[in-house]
């Protein structure tokens, strides 16, 4: 189970630094602006996005194998993390992951990654 929880830690924290990263205004212009073009997106707009955010997003995953976490863990916390985020990019999943991703969508500025993060971060609007 900690390697389960090293593994999205890790995969939250490097999606942050992406995150941001991908909402400098230059990066943003060209990389990540299709993603936002839907203000309430649906779960098939997870992965609408250019091929290089798409690539870079997730690659933080991989980092606890390089203190030796199992293969196993990994691709549990791959599949979790995959479904996680195609369910916080709908409002039928809020029940079930909260808002606090969709609310990015209307305020890009805010919510770039899971609450714990932005909160640790101080990026969080609104309470989870």
């Amino acid at each position: 189970m900690i390697h389960f929880i090293q593994y999205v830690v890790a995969y939250d924290v490097w999606f942050y630094a992406v995150h941001r990263i991908l909402h400098i205004p230059w990066v943003y212009k060209h990389y990540h602006f299709q993603h936002h073009i839907h203000k309430h997106p649906k779960w098939n707009d997870t992965f609408s996005a250019h091929a290089v955010e798409n690539a870079l997003s997730g690659l933080g995953i991989f980092v606890p194998l390089a203190w030796g976490c199992s293969w196993g863990a990994l691709l549990v916390a791959w599949v979790f993390c995959f479904v996680h985020g195609i369910a916080r990019h709908d409002a039928r999943c809020s029940w079930l992951v909260g808002t606090h991703h969709l609310r990015h969508h209307t305020s890009p500025d805010k919510n770039f990654s899971s609450f714990y993060i932005d909160w640790l971060c101080g990026t969080t609007s609104i309470s989870h």
